[in-house]
C-alpha cells in the first residue's frame, strides 16, 4: 500500500513538473496558436528596475507566455467552453443562428450600420473619387471601385438578434451605392450580384468556417473583371479556365475563423470545391489592386490569378504594403504614389464589407496630395485635361476654405494680422491661408509636415 502511494505521489510530482520541463526542454512539439499576438520580450533585470518594481509584472507575463503546454491548455480551455456552453473565446468569430455557420463580427457590425461613417464622409469620398476617376480617364487609366461579397450580407438571417439592437437603418455599403449612382461613379457591385445567386449557386460561395469568399467565388469575380477590362481595352485578354474541382481539402483562408478559435477538435464544415485552372494566352494589362485581405484569396501563390492574367498584378495591402515585394521598398510611403498610379491601365479599389468604414484606405488623400505637389509648380500653359479638372476642384475647395475663414472671427483676425505683417492684401492673405488649409486637409493620415 505504501509503495502504491509513493508511485502515485511521484506521478503527481511528475505531472506538476511537466509544464516546467516542457518549458525548458520542449520535449513535445506543440501546435502554435493562430491569430495575431504580441510576445512580451524578456525584461532586462537591473537594480533600478527591481527597486522601482517595474520588472516583476513583465517577468511574470513572460514566464506565463513561455510556460510549458500553454498553447495546449488554451486550446483545451477554449474547447471546453465551446463544447459545454457554445461560447467562442476568440475575438472575431460569431456563431450564426444555425450553429454551423460562423461570421466575423466586423462583417456583422458593418451590415447593421454600427460602423457607419456618416453622410458627409460618404458624399465627400464619392465626389473626390469621381474627380480622380475623370482625371485618370483623360490619361487612359480606369479607376474602378469594386464591392466584394460580404458574409453578413449573404447570411443576414443567421446574424444573432443582439447585433440588431444597436443597428441603423442604413450602412456604408447602401449609402455608397446611392452616392455612386447620384454622382455617376463607374463601379462594380459583386455583393449584390452574388447574393442574387443565393440557394442557386453551383458551388459554395463560402466555407462555413471562413470570413472570406472561396477561391471559386473569387475566380468568378476576377473573370468578370477581365471581361469588363476587355470591353475597355478592345483586346482579347488572358483568361483563367476551370478544368476541374478538388473537394478533398481546404486551403488558404477557407477555415480562418476556425483557426482563430484555437480549438482542440475539428468542427464540421461544408464541402468546398477548389477549382483547378489553366490559363489562356492573351493581352495582359497593367492592373493594381488596392484591397484588404479579400484579394489574398486570388493573390495567394497557389491560386495566383492576378499574376497570370495581368502584366503587373500588383497588390497594395490596405494601401500600405506592396506586393510583390520590392527590395528594399515595401511600403507605399517609399514610392512616387502619383506616378505608380498613373503607370497602370486599371486601378481596382476593392471595398469589403468588414472594412468599408476604412475604404478606400487613404487612396484619395495620397493620390491628390501627390498630384498637388506636382501641380503647384507646373506652368498654366502646360496644363493638360487632368490638370484642368483638378484646377477647378482645387479652386472650389479653396473658396470653401475662404468662406470658413470669414465665418470664424478668430481665424479672420489672424489672417488680417498676417496681411499687415507681410504687406499683402487681405484677399491674398485669405487665399494663402485657405490654400494651405486645403493642402493640410489633403495630406494622408500620419503625414508629418
Amino acid at each position: 500500500m505504501k509503495t502504491f502511494k509513493k508511485i502515485w505521489f511521484l506521478l503527481l510530482l511528475l505531472v506538476l513538473f511537466l509544464p516546467m520541463l516542457q518549458g525548458i526542454f520542449h520535449v513535445v512539439k506543440e501546435k502554435p496558436l493562430d491569430g495575431a499576438f504580441v510576445e512580451t520580450p524578456l525584461p532586462k533585470i537591473t537594480l533600478k528596475t527591481l527597486m522601482k518594481e517595474t520588472v516583476q509584472d513583465s517577468l511574470m507575463t513572460w514566464c506565463t507566455e513561455h510556460s510549458g503546454f500553454r498553447n495546449t491548455m488554451i486550446r483545451l480551455n477554449n474547447q471546453l467552453l465551446y463544447s459545454a456552453f457554445g461560447k467562442v473565446s476568440a475575438i472575431g468569430p460569431v456563431k450564426g443562428k444555425d450553429d454551423f455557420t460562423f461570421i466575423e463580427e466586423s462583417y456583422i457590425i458593418s451590415y447593421t450600420g454600427e460602423t457607419y461613417i456618416g453622410d458627409k464622409a460618404i458624399q465627400d469620398n464619392t465626389r473626390k473619387l469621381k474627380l480622380i476617376q475623370e482625371m485618370l480617364h483623360t490619361k487612359g487609366i480606369t479607376l474602378l471601385p469594386v464591392f466584394t461579397l460580404g458574409k453578413a450580407s449573404y447570411y443576414p438571417e443567421l446574424i444573432p438578434e443582439k447585433y440588431y439592437k444597436n443597428g441603423r437603418e442604413t450602412n456604408n455599403y447602401k449609402e455608397y451605392l446611392k452616392a455612386f449612382e447620384a454622382q455617376n461613379v463607374e463601379m462594380i457591385d459583386f455583393n449584390q450580384y452574388f447574393i442574387s445567386f443565393k440557394n442557386r449557386e453551383l458551388h459554395p460561395f463560402y466555407c462555413n468556417l471562413s470570413a472570406h469568399w472561396t477561391a471559386y467565388t473569387a475566380s468568378l469575380a476576377v473573370d468578370s473583371l477581365v471581361r469588363y477590362m476587355e470591353s475597355i481595352t478592345g483586346q482579347v485578354q488572358a483568361h483563367a479556365v476551370i478544368d476541374a474541382f478538388d473537394t478533398t481539402f481546404l486551403m488558404n483562408q477557407d477555415d480562418d475563423l476556425y483557426k482563430m478559435m484555437n480549438l482542440l477538435l475539428p468542427l464540421p464544415r461544408n464541402t468546398i470545391d477548389q477549382p483547378v485552372f489553366h490559363f489562356t494566352e492573351g493581352y495582359k494589362p497593367k492592373v493594381l489592386a488596392i484591397s484588404d485581405s479579400y484579394w489574398w484569396t486570388v493573390y495567394a501563390w497557389n491560386i495566383a490569378l492576378p499574376q497570370h492574367l495581368f502584366s503587373d498584378g500588383g497588390f497594395w495591402f490596405y494601401n500600405k504594403t506592396i506586393y510583390p515585394e520590392r527590395s528594399p521598398i515595401q511600403n507605399v510611403e517609399a514610392v512616387d504614389y502619383k506616378q505608380e498610379i498613373e503607370n497602370q491601365d486599371f486601378v481596382l479599389l476593392l471595398c469589403t464589407e468588414a472594412t468599408n468604414h476604412l475604404w478606400p484606405y487613404g487612396f484619395i488623400e495620397r493620390y491628390l496630395s501627390g498630384y498637388d505637389n506636382v501641380f503647384r509648380y507646373k506652368p498654366s500653359e502646360q496644363y493638360d485635361a487632368a490638370d484642368s479638372l483638378y484646377l477647378a476642384f482645387r479652386n472650389a475647395e479653396i473658396e470653401k476654405n475662404i468662406q470658413r475663414i470669414k465665418e470664424s472671427p478668430e481665424w479672420l483676425e489672424s489672417v488680417q494680422r498676417q496681411a499687415k505683417e507681410k504687406g499683402i492684401s487681405l484677399e491674398q492673405s485669405l487665399w494663402d491661408n485657405a490654400e494651405y488649409s486645403y493642402r493640410v486637409d489633403m495630406e494622408p493620415n500620419g503625414f508629418v509636415r
